[in-house]
């Protein structure tokens, strides 16, 4: 037979209450946290992977965290690699508040949830924590609908993305971590540029690239060369071009200009060490790995069978 007329499961009232009471109890049990969205520079449409992303904002937005007995996930890992933090928590949002504080702002067009990719600010343990999944089906539709986000969230790996967020702690990272480029400037430039200001590259074929300024470095030569780091280039054409001799630079209100006359060649093997890893060992890796197969075979896997 039918439901009962005379009643029903849960009226739209009834889960606006509901909802207050949980947006109410996360901002007194929750924590404040910073939601940062990504932005795709260019996608790869065969792996269906980010190439080149940044995060450029960040939006202050309180959160309850599920995990209350500690980080979980695989933990610490020590690999052939090295040591890995899988650390892992899960984090509940109100839907509501998400597309009031996030949803509106974050994203170039209204989306429907966050997104996983996105990046999470947890400042009890400043640590940064990228979303892996998002589970929109928990709770079950209570009176009708499902009021919060489950974000599943992991340690994130920079992979020199672009961070301007506002956050010194997460903006610091692409400046501790990044390797970023190195080139040498002309003598005749103007003005000086701020660190973690944005700068506009110009190649001579005219492309234009955009890139964080890190910081100078004066040589001991006669005369002394001028050298500037900078972070992750993004072309505005997406793609991916090599810098040269004669590109020009200046800064976002134009008092400052620069024309490099030097790119370092990174085939060079005394240039090959990062600068910010002093346990890198990839000269060593480059020249090893150039011994590890003979190329000299014809046929690497052995000779093709044949029959007497």
């Amino acid at each position: 037979m039918p439901l009962n007329t005379y009643f029903s499961n849960g009226t739209r009232d009834e889960f606006a209450l509901y909802e207050d009471l949980i947006i109410e109890s996360m901002q007194i049990y929750g924590r404040e946290m910073a939601y940062i969205p990504r932005k795709i520079i260019k996608r790869d449409l065969i792996l269906n992977e980010d190439l080149i992303s940044e995060f450029n904002s960040a939006y202050r937005i309180e959160m309850y965290i599920e995990s209350v007995d500690g980080f979980e996930g695989d933990g610490k890992i020590l690999t052939q690699f090295g040591l890995e933090i899988r650390d892992q928590v899960t984090l509940v949002v109100s839907r509501l508040r998400w597309h009031q504080l996030v949803g509106r702002f974050g994203y170039q067009k209204d989306t429907v949830r966050p997104k996983e990719g996105d990046l999470i600010y947890f400042p009890l343990t400043q640590g940064l924590f990228e979303i892996k999944f998002v589970e929109d089906k928990k709770p079950f539709h209570q009176l009708g609908e499902v009021p919060v986000y489950k974000l599943i969230c992991e340690v994130f790996e920079y992979e020199s993305q672009e961070l301007d967020t506002g956050i010194d702690y997460v903006d610091h990272i692409q400046n501790a971590h990044s390797q970023g480029f190195k080139f040498e400037i002309d003598d005749n430039y103007t003005g000086s540029f701020t660190l973690g200001e944005t700068l506009t590259l110009t190649l001579p074929s005219g492309v234009t690239a955009s890139a964080e300024f890190f910081n100078y470095e004066v040589t001991s030569d006669v005369p002394p060369k001028t050298r500037v780091r900078i972070g992750p280039l993004t072309f505005d054409d997406g793609e991916w071009h090599e810098l040269q001799v004669g590109t020009a630079i200046i800064n976002g209100d134009q008092s400052a200009t620069a024309i490099i006359s030097d790119v370092y060649d990174l085939q060079d093997s005394d240039k090959l060490n990062f600068p910010t890893d002093q346990n890198a060992q990839n000269s060593s890796f480059s020249e090893n790995a150039q011994l590890f197969i003979d190329w000299s075979e014809t046929n690497p896997f052995g000779e093709p069978f044949k029959y007497p």
